[in-house]
């Protein structure tokens, strides 16, 4: 059973290339749509390096990442290009270069 449910969250997962990220902290309550890809069970996002989600994910990683028909919680934090899963394709966005990677650990979807 655990493997079909696995299996079924990584098909789900990888079937989205945005997602909206809704975040809340010192900075209020805050939702954007972002580019991101998934790798395995982890989702990793690019968010431009002045947005105020940022701000807000250095104060409560807690995140809610709504796209399609899902939604899913999970905790977010920064994650350097060096650390990112080889061949991640938002690397190579062109605006890559003026956003950070973060990457969502996913608890409930």
């Amino acid at each position: 059973m655990f493997d079909y449910v696995h299996q079924l969250a990584l098909q789900v997962l990888s079937t989205f290339h945005k997602v909206t990220l809704a975040t809340s902290g010192p900075a209020g309550v805050q939702a954007g749509e972002f580019a991101c890809e998934a790798c395995g069970l982890q989702l990793f996002l690019l968010i431009p390096k002045t947005s105020d989600q940022l701000f807000n994910l250095e104060h409560h990683p807690q995140v809610t990442l709504l796209a399609g028909e899902w939604e899913l919680s999970g905790s977010a934090g920064l994650a350097a290009a060096p650390e990112a899963p080889p061949g991640l394709a938002l690397l190579e966005q062109a605006d890559a270069q003026w956003c950070e990677l973060v990457r969502i650990q996913p608890q409930r979807m």
